[in-house]
């Protein structure tokens, strides 16, 4: 791992994005999975061959089916760093400074300002309103005759003032909670939970990652409840490696279920939500293949899923 991010350059920062479909792309170029790994694995060798180039550790963007986004490092070597907060932005250059006028005194002048015939000289024109010009006081005209008196009529009476109205003072606002943010990247006390899920996922070890995602959801549920992003992300993890796992379509269909029903009701994006579901039909699919009692077992749940998330039972 990169024990000083610091240290890594800002840019580039390569984003990669896994599909709900097990696909991959770096940039929006697709990556083609190498023999026998996941396309996330063959993304994540894609980096460290540039970073090999580079000849130091590069910054990457992974954004999972879910919608998360996990921040990491990754060095030649394969190890992956995760990080606690975004990627900083590289420092903006200064904008460069206009060129100074290359227009000299007394261009600007027009002609008929020029009081002098020595050539480049020029005077201002000096205006009222500048400082250490008074400008003259304007001269009333005298008058022509006497001016007649006129009588001023006797003001109207003024009512009494009227006592302002009482105001009932407004009860003090409730402050709103802020916002949740599903993309905000996992805190840094469990950054190493989620390397090692990474790791193992990594070298191939689907089971492993499977059995770290599970941990790192059960510490997410304790810290945050069941209903956090960071929890419900864990889960969602789960729920994708066992798709990727292809050994339990019951426990695939069950994960899945979970996580867009804990969706719907943290309010989550939606999008999103409704991919989580289309995956659990999928692998309600190949466990009717397979083993239909098992999936007449799970039917109920389904419908009643699908039902609470769209409104209606699939067709």
């Amino acid at each position: 791992m990169v024990t000083d991010p610091d240290s890594v350059p800002l840019t580039p920062v390569y984003t990669i994005v896994i599909s709900a479909a097990g696909e991959a792309t770096i940039e929006g170029e697709p990556v083609d999975p190498l023999p026998g790994q996941d396309a996330r694995t063959s993304a994540l060798a894609d980096i460290r061959v540039r970073a090999a180039r580079r000849g130091h550790p590069i910054r990457i963007n992974a954004k999972e089916p879910d919608g998360s986004v996990w921040p990491l490092i990754v060095d030649h070597d394969g190890a992956v760093t995760p990080l606690g907060a975004p990627h900083p932005a590289p420092a903006v250059a200064e904008p460069v400074r206009r060129a100074e006028e290359s227009v000299r005194a007394g261009e600007s002048v027009r002609a008929e300002s020029v009081r002098t015939g020595e050539p480049g000289r020029a005077e201002p024109v000096v205006r009222a309103e500048e400082p250490g010009y008074a400008a003259a006081a304007p001269q009333a005209p005298e008058p022509a005759f006497a001016p007649v008196p006129v009588p001023v009529p006797a003001p109207a009476p003024v009512a009494p003032p009227t006592a302002p109205p009482v105001r009932t003072p407004a009860p003090p606002a409730v402050p709103r909670k802020p916002p949740v943010d599903w993309r905000e990247p996992v805190p840094v006390h469990h950054a190493p939970a989620f390397a090692r899920i990474v790791a193992a996922e990594l070298r191939g070890d689907l089971a492993a990652a499977a059995v770290a995602a599970k941990e790192l959801e059960a510490a997410a549920d304790r810290e945050y409840g069941p209903l956090h992003p960071h929890t419900i992300g864990a889960l969602a993890t789960r729920a994708w490696l066992a798709l990727l796992l292809q050994e339990d379509w019951a426990s695939a269909t069950r994960l899945h279920l979970r996580t867009a029903e804990r969706r719907d009701t943290a309010r989550a994006p939606l999008p999103e939500t409704l991919r989580t579901l289309r995956n659990a039909r999928a692998a309600w699919q190949r466990l009717a293949a397979t083993d239909k009692a098992e999936a007449e077992d799970i039917r109920p749940e389904l419908l009643r899923v699908s039902e609470l998330i769209e409104g209606e039972r699939p067709q």
